[in-house]
């Protein structure tokens, strides 16, 4: 039976590993939340330590942040968290709000674990998230109640773009955002090493190789026509650019990067069952 009380908490955090942390942080930092209204867990206690360092009450005791809060946000490994919630069940109030950034464990499988009282909102950010540029995708319940959802839209943009997809979907975004970060450090690191060719020396070539990146994302994001826009707006005729653009495409580049997301949301796919 749930505890019938009047919520101390705004939020509680189970999990405060990096990402969950990274999460509270951005939305501390945005005024989402205070810190005093935060509770969270944790079985490790240099991350309850870390918790409290950012002013959040911290204990070890999941069924305490449960029923002490208003909403949920479940920062877990997918291999423990069913076990986690189907432990916490019968704590769990009429309409609270969980969020689970758990990769990989569709809406199903969290209702069959926390039974029907709970709204729940399944989220997929990205490791971005530790310096507040995150990608996230997620995806609510019909239960979820507009006020809920306002909540999630908040919390996730404090720690960057987030966009609502239907869950089937979110194997697509895990290929897309969930593993683009490495697909992106590649390129940055390739960039990095065709500059160090040419003559730079690493510390240079990586520095202009991660501005550049940036620059050109930041550009993409704050104006219209897209990256096809910025791409023409560099390259002059018979230039320097199209040359490089050229010897890309000679190479399948574009194919190279469309496989590498189609292939990443297919695994997902098969790792989510």
């Amino acid at each position: 039976m749930a505890y019938e009380v009047t919520p101390r908490y705004r939020l509680g955090l189970i999990g405060s590993g990096v990402m969950g942390r990274a999460l509270l942080n951005a939305a501390i930092r945005a005024d989402v939340v205070d810190a005093s209204e935060v509770i969270a867990s944790d079985v490790s206690p240099a991350c309850r330590l870390a918790a409290e360092e950012l002013g959040c009450d911290p204990t070890e005791d999941n069924v305490q942040v449960v029923t002490n809060a208003e909403h949920l946000l479940v920062a877990l490994k997918p291999q423990v968290l069913r076990e986690v919630l189907e432990g916490l069940r019968e704590q769990f109030r009429e309409g609270q709000l969980i969020i689970s950034i758990a990769a990989g464990v569709p809406m199903a499988s969290l209702r069959e674990a926390v039974g029907d009282a709970p709204a729940i909102v399944r989220v997929m950010p990205n490791i971005c998230c530790t310096v507040n540029e995150a990608a996230s995708a997620w995806t609510a319940g019909p239960e979820v109640n507009e006020e809920q959802r306002a909540f999630v839209v908040e919390l996730l943009q404090a720690a960057g773009e987030a966009v609502e997809v239907e869950e089937k979907l979110i194997n697509a975004v895990t290929g897309l955002s969930g593993s683009g970060p490495a697909f992106a450090a590649l390129f940055i690191e390739a960039l990095a090493d065709g500059g160090v060719k040419a003559g730079l020396t690493r510390d240079q070539a990586q520095r202009l190789a991660a501005q550049t990146t940036l620059g050109a994302a930041r550009w993409v994001l704050g104006n219209e026509g897209g990256p096809a826009r910025l791409k023409d707006l560099v390259s002059s005729p018979g230039g320097t650019t199209i040359s490089g653009v050229a010897a890309l495409e000679a190479r399948a580049f574009r194919a190279a990067v469309i496989d590498a997301v189609v292939v990443a949301a297919e695994r997902a796919r098969e790792l989510g069952g």
